[in-house]
């Protein structure tokens, strides 16, 4: 008789559940928590990895815009210039050619007041003229 009540209690936990499958009660906790165990305790361990910041510096040459060659996309590099303003900007240039200095940028109209100064250090009209 005690095979039959344990055959019993066994029915009773499987009803409804697929015929041949015993699940002893509490197994799908006891999974979910050696899940969590296995994902929170390495952070507790002294042997983890340790973040440390480490500077890289380099000298870099800022980018130079050669004003009469210069591409839309370069022009679009500088603050506060996006597409439409640097396909004005090369526009203007490639129908103001020869260009005689660097002042007549700022009679490009629709570009941000004061862009010119800020540019200044990145534009040149010609490659040994950089940063005047």
């Amino acid at each position: 008789m005690k095979e039959k009540a344990g055959l019993e209690d066994e029915d009773r936990f499987n009803e409804g559940r697929p015929s041949g499958r015993f699940d002893p009660p509490g197994a799908e906790a006891a999974l979910v928590f050696l899940s969590m165990l296995i994902l929170v305790l390495p952070a507790f361990t002294p042997d983890g990895p340790e973040a440390r910041v480490v500077s890289v510096t380099r000298d870099v040459k800022p980018l130079v815009i050669e004003i009469e060659s210069a591409a839309w996309y370069e022009w679009a590099l500088l603050e506060g210039i996006g597409e439409a303003r640097a396909r004005r900007i090369v526009d203007y240039v490639s129908g103001h050619l020869p260009l005689k200095s660097l002042e007549q940028l700022a009679e490009i109209p629709g570009l941000p007041r004061g862009w010119l100064t800020k540019a200044r250090p990145f534009i040149t009209l010609r490659r040994e003229e950089v940063g005047r």
